[in-house]
């Protein structure tokens, strides 16, 4: 894998351990034997506040780090109005808008969040950057990890957190440092620095009709790649060899381009990205990469996979007209209520991307980060990212948007109502195992690529010869798009 051993590995035991224990206390699972420590809890005992520097970034075993850089009296954050930028719709947004209401009438300093929605993470960061050098930009932003990288690669327009993470009475205690697997952590570190706090993790997932599959006479979800091809091939050929015409060319997998499902698909395949210094070269022409190509386009050329024409694939599903897709675990409870709206009785399930030789789960999403501006305003803004970073305020969230849990107390508390689609509640376990994307700026403008060229593989006119030079084009456009961008 393309990431650098860190800190945070010293305890990766117990990470694994913290997963697993959430399992018996919310979600009914089963865990590690060995208890964790719980430190005592920081007090508020010290009159000023800690502003820029830059600190080691946080681990989960050293003693958290006293900032020594700058101090802000607690009087300069009376009163302060900061502005929080996110990209969230929906039940989502309007659950922001509830905790930043509650943090602006309970704050002890009186600090007032003003919050605006940009309705998505592209249009948020063409404001961010139409505001850039004026005194119009946020204090706090949730954006895609990869574009925080950017926004701190590029021109440091956001600071690192290390020195507010670490500090021993305003940051995060060890225990919550802890509680927040390693695979988020890593999504948003860049030069050895901390850039973001996670809000939101999802994941690309197969949903897959078990009940139909028993009926084609297999017992066991696929695992690995063959097993796929197999249980999808015998789909299509169930629709075909039916009385009925209309469906013919249907039943396989829903053929899917987005750029985090392709990626999925390279990582099943054991496609590595190569490390020049610290940085991930995306350098998808190789052999690995060959080979996943090659095995989703047989299964187009095979009839085992097939282009729908409504992009939304959840009544295809439901109607066993194809009996396995690429979803994002936020779309679950759509699936769940087409599935009820058209009674099917077909019992469902989600799974990570069958692999050789293992399966892949690869974890994206959004994160709080800071921007630079005067020091005041950082430390206001950190002490609501610390805020809305508690665990009740990360379950309201993750109830409210869906996806992964973001941390252990979390998953504790909003299990109940992820039990009420079993099949989001099952993705839990797989935490520990699952892997982040490309830690990379550059992947906002790879995944868009890699979409591409994947698009282009998946046509049947085009030659199935023809797919290592597109992976060929496909690293020249990224090296050139990058490099138009410096």
């Amino acid at each position: 894998m393309i990431f650098r051993r860190n800190p945070h590995r010293r305890k990766g035991g117990s990470w694994r351990c913290l997963w697993a224990i959430l399992l018996i206390a919310g979600l009914g699972l089963s865990a590690c034997g060995a208890a964790l420590e719980t430190p005592a809890a920081p007090t508020d005992t010290r009159p000023t506040l800690p502003a820029a520097s830059v600190t080691p970034r946080p681990t989960a075993t050293s003693e958290p780090t006293p900032t020594p850089a700058f101090l802000i009296p607690l009087d300069q954050l009376k009163g302060l109005q900061i502005h929080f930028w996110h990209p969230w719709s929906g039940e989502m947004s309007r659950e922001i808008d509830r905790l930043v209401d509650e943090f602006n009438q309970g704050n002890e300093w009186g600090i007032h969040v003003i919050v605006s929605r940009s309705g998505s993470s592209m249009a948020l960061a063409r404001e961010v950057d139409l505001a850039a050098g004026g005194e119009d930009l946020p204090q706090v932003v949730a954006a895609p990890s990869e574009q925080l990288l950017t926004w701190f690669e590029r021109d440091q327009r956001i600071r690192a957190l290390d020195d507010l993470i670490n500090d021993p009475n305003w940051g995060l205690s060890e225990q919550q440092r802890a509680e927040i697997s390693l695979v988020f952590w890593l999504q948003d570190q860049t030069m050895d620095l901390q850039v973001g706090i996670p809000a939101q993790r999802s994941a690309e997932v197969l949903v897959y009709n078990q009940t139909w599959a028993r009926e084609l006479g297999f017992d066991m979800p696929p695992q690995t790649t063959q097993e796929f091809r197999d249980q999808a091939c015998a789909a299509a050929q169930a629709l075909l060899s039916d009385t009925g015409a209309d469906n013919d060319g249907m039943g396989g997998w829903i053929i899917n381009t987005d750029g985090l499902t392709v990626y999925s698909w390279l990582r099943a395949f054991e496609t590595d990205l190569i490390l020049e210094g610290e940085q991930p070269v995306f350098s998808f022409n190789q052999p690995q990469a060959l080979r996943a190509m090659e095995f989703l386009r047989s299964l187009l050329d095979d009839g085992c996979a097939w282009q729908a024409r409504n992009p939304a694939p959840q009544e295809y599903f439901s109607s066993r007209q194809a009996l396995i897709y690429s979803a994002n675990l936020l779309d679950l409870p759509v699936q769940a209520g087409i599935h009820a709206q058209l009674g099917s009785q077909d019992d469902w399930i989600i799974l990570p991307f069958p692999g050789d030789p293992r399966p892949t789960l690869v974890v994206s999403g959004l994160s709080y980060g800071i921007m630079r501006s005067e020091p005041a305003y950082e430390v206001a803004g950190w002490l609501f990212v610390r805020w809305m970073s508690l665990p009740d305020n990360q379950a309201r969230l993750l109830e409210a948007g869906g996806g992964l849990p973001v941390s252990v107390s979390a998953a504790s508390l909003a299990g109940p109502a992820m039990q009420q689609i079993p099949q989001w509640a099952s993705v839990v376990s797989w935490i520990p195992l699952a892997q982040p994307v490309p830690q990379s700026s550059g992947w906002r403008v790879a995944r868009l690529v890699l979409q591409d060229a994947a698009w282009q593989v998946m046509q049947s006119y085009v030659p199935p010869g023809d797919i290592g030079a597109i992976l060929a084009e496909l690293d020249a456009t990224i090296l050139e798009v990058l490099e138009r961008e410096r």
